[in-house]
């Protein structure tokens, strides 16, 4: 009786929410810098922000499946497909907004525990995608699968390591499966017992979830696209611009592929930092960018010890040494 009128509160709750009025950015923000919040209060702003996590309609079952921890497992499983080539820039943005909250210092656990390509590339080289294609049976003793089981032994402590997920001998393919698909909130159905009756084996096949993620990752996407785009947009003008004003250069190819076997031919260059990682909002990086495009000053020079040319340059806040991997060449 307990648990059952426990549950009637929680379902309660989660209406209450999917049924909270809609508001706007500034009356969220107001929100969340207010201390004490009534219950209304809490219940809008609990949906205006699942609504800003999903980029969907807020429903009772969309809280209770947040609540269950989904939101991490959707996004894993949004950058290992349809959202990969958008996963460099969010690492990247993530990293450079802990560096500025730490003054260009990081705490490693908070910056390992935000950074979700590690565990995408791992999860990439075990293929694990390869379970996720429908009406294909799948039993243990499959030689896909015994050779998956071997690669995710061989590789445990880095996948414990990264994706928080024992794996040890004694574990058969599927349920090694079964454990790495939950960290997408995926898994593989059991059909049943087939072959001969001296030789019978589980078999599995996946199924996919009508959960609604299919129009989240397309929400998803519209927003990577057209976030990249503007961004692609903003670096070109500000590029457009500094040719006018011919104080910075656009990037066009690299010094040298081969630095001992040619010579320096003294050509103009200069320098522009801070745009391969181009995930910063407009007005920061426009008023940014003028510090970090610096102009060669001198000669590049060889550092025998780094292995590595090295030439001097000059930004706003001061002249640095800069390895050359970072110059161009303006023609």
């Amino acid at each position: 009786m307990v648990k059952a009128a426990s549950q009637e509160l929680y379902n309660a709750e989660c209406q209450a929410i999917a049924d909270s009025p809609t508001i706007s950015d500034a009356e969220l923000k107001k929100l969340l810098d207010t201390r004490a919040k009534t219950k209304t209060e809490r219940h809008q702003q609990r949906k205006a922000e699942l609504s800003r996590r999903y980029e969907v309609e807020v429903t009772p079952n969309l809280v209770e499946k947040d609540d269950d921890g989904w939101y991490p497992q959707l996004r894993m499983h949004y950058y290992l497909t349809l959202g990969r080539e958008f996963l460099n820039n969010r690492d990247a943005k993530r990293a450079k907004a802990q560096l500025e909250a730490g003054e260009n210092s990081v705490w490693k656990p908070d910056f390992n525990k935000g950074q979700l390509l590690p565990a995408v590339l791992l999860l990439e080289n075990l293929n694990l995608l390869q379970f996720l294609t429908p009406d294909v049976q799948l039993r243990g003793s499959d030689e896909k699968l015994v050779e998956f089981k071997a690669l995710a032994v061989q590789h445990r402590h880095v996948i414990k390591n990264y994706l928080n997920v024992s794996i040890s001998e004694k574990h058969t393919p599927i349920a090694i499966a079964q454990k790495l698909l939950a960290k997408i909130d995926l898994k593989l159905d059991y059909v049943g017992r087939l072959g001969k009756r001296e030789n019978r084996e589980c078999v599995y096949q996946f199924v996919a979830p009508d959960d609604q993620r299919d129009s989240i990752f397309g929400q998803w996407l519209n927003r990577d696209e057209l976030f990249l785009s503007e961004s692609v947009s903003v670096t070109n003008n500000i590029e457009l611009q500094t040719q006018v004003t011919d104080t910075t250069s656009q990037i066009l190819e690299e010094v040298v592929s081969s630095p001992q076997g040619q010579t320096w031919k003294g050509l103009k260059l200069k320098l522009q930092q801070g745009l391969d990682s181009i995930g910063s909002c407009y007005s920061e990086l426009i008023s940014k960018v003028g510090e970090a495009v610096g102009v060669a000053d001198g000669e590049p020079f060889w550092n025998g010890y780094l292995g590595q040319w090295q030439i001097a340059v000059n930004f706003a806040s001061g002249c640095k040494s800069v390895l050359c991997d970072w110059l161009v060449i303006v023609n």
